[in-house]
């Protein structure tokens, strides 16, 4: 799998849906509070539809909520209909839709030295900047690491990919996110190695240090016994990283499920039978095991499927859908229910696309809500819950724009209110485990966003959230040993261990 390819093909896919779903989109009826709706939809103009410039940018990808309640995004492109959309823009939209855009990817002389593609989503680190990977741009046009404030000010490439020799630091970045020492960790889908992957290399992982604003490859895969072209990773509660690569056998390909190690160690946990190929990340559930989802090349089908993060009990789900020539779709997303819950680009039921949520069980379909180009079309990012339970997500295309002149609908934000709760806070450690009264204290679990108390030992706290994973909280005068609790909209989480005051 190539994501060059990959973002070219999603181009096919959309210019193929783009007269259905701008039709669509253009004759919009009113939506019920049981369907999807439209948060804000990006605008095109142009003098035929489908062709033109968007000044907001166009195909927004992933969504993220960060420590202000607001929600960050990146829309992958700047003008519509050309061999090779290029460009892309950050933005911010409140919970009330109205939109901010922060930053535009531009050229000088033909080149993107800031960036081309933003399509890899946001992460907001423990400093309250937003960080963020483009596919192309940057120097060697091979993609770059950059950062931004929440303002839309000091925007600045921290790394071009491809500036080492042979560009062994890795080539085309598909993935990030926050560690849980508060850095920042991806993978890049080529570069590294050349010995067993040719002149582009078998594809890397890679820290970033905000603080020290130092990077450093970690792992160069090394094609048979790793894989190559990893498909994002994720740091699961044991804290090892994992992840999707493309494994290697002697004819044919197939899916390899790798452990990373803090320590530097990579391990692939489990390989999947011939010609089944990964096409997504991968998701921890409640129990522990790892989610995610395959091709079977010899079916046609797409299935999702769960393992252990030891690699041992692997199982199929039965087939999701038959999508002949998908090159991947989202990651799972394990929401406040209990269900793993994602979007779906299209099939014969949902022709402009689905969100839709499995039990984690079995795999079998619970709720299925239908895009029908008025409230986007083509979904191809993962979801999310927002701090107040809705799921929030985005199209590459669709929408429902109002006024006249010549302009066109090129994606939306969109939430579900599925009825389900705020998710509750989760507290899975603290530093430093003891302090004075004064002293600041670094909380590290999940679900953040939103918290409206923090407590030690009963005593509530001055805090910050710093984002979805950590919280910074000052020990209260009158606070005596015991542990944080941490509450939020979902419910209150207890630390297992105690504070002590000192």
């Amino acid at each position: 799998m190539n994501f060059r390819s990959f973002r070219n093909n999603r181009s096919l896919r959309s210019v193929m849906a783009l007269v259905i779903g701008l039709s669509l989109a253009l004759t919009a009826r009113a939506q019920s509070s049981e369907t999807i709706n439209q948060l804000f939809a990006f605008t095109c103009r142009g003098g035929v539809v489908g062709v033109g410039k968007c000044p907001q940018g166009g195909r927004p990808d992933v969504i993220i909520q960060a420590s202000d309640g607001n929600f960050y995004g990146a829309a992958e492109v700047s003008e519509e209909n050309v061999s090779n959309p290029q460009g892309g823009t950050l933005f911010k939209l409140t919970p009330a839709g109205t939109f901010t855009k922060l930053f535009t990817f531009t050229q000088t002389a033909g080149v993107f030295l800031n960036g081309d593609n933003p399509a890899s989503g946001l992460v907001e680190a423990n400093d309250g900047f937003l960080y963020g990977t483009t596919f192309d741009g940057g120097k060697q046009n091979e993609g770059v690491l950059f950062k931004i404030s929440k303002t839309g000010t000091g925007f600045k490439v921290l790394h071009n990919f491809c500036s080492s020799a042979n560009c062994a630091d890795g080539t085309i970045p598909n993935s990030l996110l926050l560690g849980q020492d508060g850095n920042l960790y991806g993978t890049t889908q080529q570069g590294g190695s050349t010995v067993t992957c040719g002149s582009t290399g078998c594809g890397t992982i890679f820290r970033f240090e905000p603080i020290t604003s130092t990077f450093t490859v970690l792992h160069r895969l090394a094609g048979v016994t790793d894989g190559v072209e990893p498909l994002g990773i994720i740091q699961a509660t044991n804290g090892n990283f994992y992840g999707v690569s493309q494994g290697l056998d002697v004819n044919s390909f197939n899916e390899d499920i790798f452990q990373f190690t803090p320590a530097g160690k990579f391990t692939v946990q489990f390989k999947s039978v011939l010609f089944d190929i990964g096409i997504s990340g991968l998701t921890q559930g409640a129990n522990g095991n790892l989610y995610g989802a395959f091709e079977s090349i010899t079916a046609g089908d797409i299935n999702f499927f769960e393992v252990s993060t030891k690699g041992t009990g692997f199982v199929a789900f039965a087939p999701f859908t038959t999508l002949a020539g998908t090159t991947t779709i989202p990651s799972l997303f394990l929401a406040s229910d209990g269900n793993l819950w994602d979007t779906n680009f299209t099939d014969s039921a949902h022709p402009m696309g689905s969100v839709f949520s499995i039990n984690p069980k079995d795999g079998a379909v619970l709720q299925t809500s239908a895009f029908d180009g008025a409230n986007g079309s083509t979904p191809d990012s993962s979801v999310i819950q927002a701090a107040d339970g809705k799921i929030v997500g985005a199209t590459t295309l669709g929408g429902t724009i109002f006024g006249g002149g010549k302009k066109f609908p090129d994606g939306t934000v969109w939430t579900l209110d599925a009825g389900l709760p705020a998710p509750a806070p989760a507290l899975a450690a603290f530093t430093p485990v003891s302090g004075a009264v004064g002293s600041v204290v670094t909380i590290r679990g999940n679900n953040f966003v939103g918290t409206t108390a923090v407590a030690f030992n009963g005593i509530g706290a001055f805090f910050q959230v710093l984002n979805r994973q950590f919280i910074s909280a000052t020990v209260p005068a009158g606070a005596s040993t015991g542990p944080i609790k941490v509450t939020n909209l979902g419910g209150t989480a207890t630390s297992t261990q105690s504070f002590n005051v000192n």
